[in-house]
């Protein structure tokens, strides 16, 4: 790859290349974060899965809330807006310098000039506790952080989710990464755990993203009200969701089934 821009920012080291296929491509602390060229599989099936299949999908006229934990590249807060139940979305973001190269190079970002939107540099934790405090509630949590390493490690533990699941509507849903089980077993299976622990309920689905090692990345929601996620309410048509695409990820590889029942059992 072709480096086009490097910057030593106060929480980690950021590079953007130009790959000859993939486009442009994100590198955090020497990890691949996104590339132009399949991004859209990451943030659509982070996005639209919980969003149609959550109970509130089912009433038209609820008007949605949604907070984005992390997210700088900008996709997730691209797909949010389009759905136009949304009506406020709060994106908090640690490191500025993501948002702004992201926005310069990779050009994948949602509009945050749109009314609904409130962006908000700083540490996420921080404004979940405030938020709990204040007893701000929120439809849907997304939480697009890094690997448990360094400034996203935080967010992958038992207090962080216990204070998301206080800032939850009663309809509520969370949304994370688990990782790549094929090649980080351990991250997956403590993920689920944690949120089995807090939450009584984990749902785990996937999707195929060509960029990320293993192919297969976990996505984990959990809902405050019990409620499968499993089939839409809504219909929408992405680049790569569509509602075939929604109930076919909740399916499984049997190792992966096996994680999830030996965790949620032991929890």
């Amino acid at each position: 790859m072709r480096l086009l821009y490097a910057e030593d920012t106060p929480y980690q080291s950021l590079a953007v290349y130009e790959h000859d296929v993939l486009g442009r491509v994100l590198v955090l602390d020497n990890i691949v974060q996104t590339t132009q060229a399949d991004e859209f599989i990451y943030h659509e099936m982070f996005t639209h899965v919980p969003l149609l299949g959550a109970q509130f999908a089912r009433q038209a006229s609820h008007d949605i809330e949604v907070l984005i934990i992390g997210g700088g590249d900008g996709g997730i807060l691209r797909e949010v807006l389009r759905h136009h139940r949304v009506q406020k979305a709060v994106m908090v973001e640690i490191d500025e310098a993501v948002i702004r190269v992201s926005k310069e190079y990779l050009g994948i970002h949602g509009d945050y000039t749109d009314p609904r939107v409130e962006l908000i540099i700083g540490d996420g934790m921080d404004y979940v506790r405030e938020a709990e405090q204040l007893n701000t509630r929120f439809d849907l949590v997304l939480v697009d952080s890094t690997d448990p390493v360094g400034p996203g490690e935080v967010l992958f533990s038992v207090e962080f989710y216990q204070m998301l699941k206080a800032c939850l509507k009663p309809e509520g849903v969370m949304v994370r990464h688990l990782g790549l089980p094929h090649i980080q077993q351990s991250i997956f299976a403590t993920g689920v755990n944690r949120l089995h622990a807090v939450f009584g309920n984990v749902q785990v689905y996937r999707a195929s993203i060509p960029t990320y090692i293993g192919g297969e990345l976990a996505f984990a929601a959990s809902t405050l009200d019990g409620h499968s996620i499993h089939q839409p309410h809504q219909k929408l048509k992405g680049k790569y969701y569509n509602p075939g695409i929604h109930t076919a990820s909740f399916a499984l590889p049997t190792f992966w089934q096996e994680i999830v029942e030996q965790q949620t059992i032991s929890s």
